[in-house]
């Protein structure tokens, strides 16, 4: 007995077609979760340093009695942190280096930027105290620093001193 009808497979090029396509998705679909892509739903701080305004004369002159403390108004001698993830962080030490000499300050206080969205907390700012030293800081000159947060962060800046 002979069949009269046969049964036709999907032609070459759609089978290629198809093939490329499947690749191509499974390979979006992996790397974006190996890259980070994709976000996640886990709760993370996202901070940054917005703003720096320290004054070279003022640092200049103190004796280190003192600590850096936070608010959330704005200061002379601070550093803003604001915060744009979903999770708070605190601030625990600030260091300057300047002239091949590191200051390292322990902030005193609560000092936690809250999440993104709250009334309070968001922008943050880090006020150097007037007895807080930075030896030979002036006006125009260029130091780095960093914020370190308690969820082991470490925020990188470079300025010039006012």
């Amino acid at each position: 007995m002979k069949f009269t009808r046969q049964r036709k497979a999907i032609s070459p090029i759609v089978a290629t077609v198809l093939i490329i396509a499947v690749t191509m998705i499974s390979a979006v679909s992996i790397g974006g979760f190996v890259f980070g892509m994709f976000g996640s739903d886990s709760n993370s701080a996202q901070v940054q340093i917005t703003g720096i305004s320290l004054v070279g004369a003022t640092l200049a002159g103190g004796t280190n009695s003192a600590s850096p403390t936070c608010s959330t108004g704005t200061a002379p001698n601070s550093i803003i942190l604001t915060n744009t993830g979903t999770s708070p962080a605190s601030a625990t030490s600030i260091s300057i280096t300047y002239g091949g000499t590191v200051y390292t300050f322990a902030i005193t206080g609560a000092c936690t930027v809250t999440a993104a969205g709250l009334a309070s907390g968001n922008p943050l700012t880090i006020t150097m105290a007037a007895t807080d030293r930075v030896a030979g800081a002036a006006s125009g000159l260029t130091y780095t620093g960093t914020v370190t947060m308690d969820n082991g962060a470490i925020l990188i800046f470079e300025s010039t001193f006012i």
